[in-house]
Order: C-alpha cells, then sequence, then structure tokens
C-alpha cells in the first residue's frame, strides 16, 4: 500500500545542549554522527508517536522527547555505550525488534532499535 502521509521522513532532531562540543564527541564516538552537519540515512521505517505524560519509559519525568536510533548491529553499539557506563533504562526483544534505551551524558533519552529480519509485523 502506498504511504500516503504528508511528510516524506524525519528532516531532523535538534536539541538544547549545555556541553554542545561533549555531546558531539559521544555521538561521532558511539554512532560516527557528526552532530549538526548531514546525516544521511538508510531507507526504511520510522515512528513518530505520543506517550501518555506519565510514563517512564523515557526516564526522568522531565524528558519529554526520546531520539529513536535504526540501528543493524545493536550489540556491538550496546556493548560500547555500557563501557562508558551510559545509564540504561531498558532493553526488549519484541516481535518489532530490539531496544536499547539509554541517556546521554546531558541526561536525554536515546533508544537503539534494530528491526527484526524480514517484513515487520502489521499495524
Amino acid at each position: 500500500m502506498e504511504n500516503l502521509s504528508k511528510v516524506d521522513g524525519i528532516g531532523g532532531v535538534f536539541f538544547k545542549s549545555a556541553d554542545p562540543d561533549r555531546q558531539a564527541a559521544f555521538y561521532k564516538k558511539h554512532f560516527d554522527i557528526n552532530l549538526g552537519t548531514w546525516l544521511h540515512q538508510n531507507a526504511g521505517p520510522s515512528v513518530v508517536a505520543a506517550f501518555k505524560s506519565d510514563t517512564s519509559y523515557f526516564g526522568p519525568e522531565e524528558n519529554r522527547f526520546m531520539i529513536n536510533f535504526r540501528v543493524s548491529d545493536i550489540d556491538a553499539l550496546m556493548a560500547g555505550l555500557k563501557a562508558d557506563g551510559v545509564t540504561e533504562l531498558g532493553y526488549e526483544d519484541e516481535e518489532y525488534g530490539r531496544f536499547f534505551r539509554f541517556l546521554d551524558p546531558e541526561g536525554n533519552a536515546v533508544e537503539l532499535w534494530q528491526p527484526p529480519d524480514g517484513d515487520l509485523p502489521e499495524e
């Protein structure tokens, strides 16, 4: 079925930072992302969703958003993040794939998502 959304994809994620250089070094080291420059990504699914305001899924109550990165080797990324001592929020292995949530150096919620092999389950 053709996607009839008026939006073609995520154009960017923007957030405030007390120490942009430290944040940039963290995202470069773990994800090879140069903050503030283009991130060319592989085609694939993305989700935009609202959670209830009292969710603990994003970690501390003051976190009002979470960045989710689609990845192909969640185990390797988790190992590096854990070695750096990130605050872990949770891990799930579900029909929609594998998920690892943690806080970046400034406490922003980040989730890694490794989709399952094959097609995603229907909505």
